[in-house]
């Protein structure tokens, strides 16, 4: 079964209003900011569903899935990073009813009547990435490379960058 693509613009308050449902694929070269930290072709899926709590809260809920290629910061090497983000907004035409929304859900401030799916889908997705990606095993840091020249020679004496400081000791000890 394949996948719809996903309309440019949806009205958030139409969806949870009507109980309706976004399903489809997104381009990842279609979200800017995320392509200047990946480095993987690839799709999001897209699966939301609108509706209305028992408050009267209007909501988006669903999930994104996807597959992304980092830069690993310890190794400098490729980093293979599946995110599935679990996603459930309040929709919100203020910033005042931002702050009464119950704590469950995480504001979607909607200035006009629609938004752009890609920059909700980019925003849900950047806020999912870790800080510091990383691989979790050191052997796939290893793989790349990394620590391999740190290991010394036996005999080899360790470098001690801080070492001519303790020279300067003597002097300041004089000078006082």
């Amino acid at each position: 079964m394949q996948a719809l693509s996903v309309p440019t613009r949806i009205n958030p308050w139409r969806l949870a209003a009507e109980s309706g449902r976004l399903e489809g694929r997104l381009a990842l070269a279609a979200l800017p900011r995320l392509a200047t930290l990946n480095r993987a072709d690839g799709e999001v899926m897209i699966a939301l569903t609108g509706g209305v709590d028992e408050h009267g809260a209007s909501f988006l809920e669903g999930l994104l899935s996807t597959e992304i290629e980092l830069e690993c910061q310890r190794c400098l090497g490729p980093l293979r990073l599946p995110l599935t983000v679990e996603v459930l907004l309040g929709v919100v035409r203020s910033e005042a009813q931002a702050e009464r929304l119950p704590e469950r859900y995480d504001p979607l401030l909607v200035a006009d009547a629609e938004v752009m799916v890609a920059d909700l889908v980019e925003d849900e997705l950047l806020l999912a990435l870790p800080p510091i990606p990383r691989h979790v095993d050191l052997r796939d840091c290893q793989a790349n490379g990394y620590g391999a020249s740190d290991e010394l020679a036996p005999g080899t004496p360790l470098r001690q960058p801080f070492a001519v400081l303790a020279s300067l000791l003597p002097d300041l000890k004089r000078s006082t």
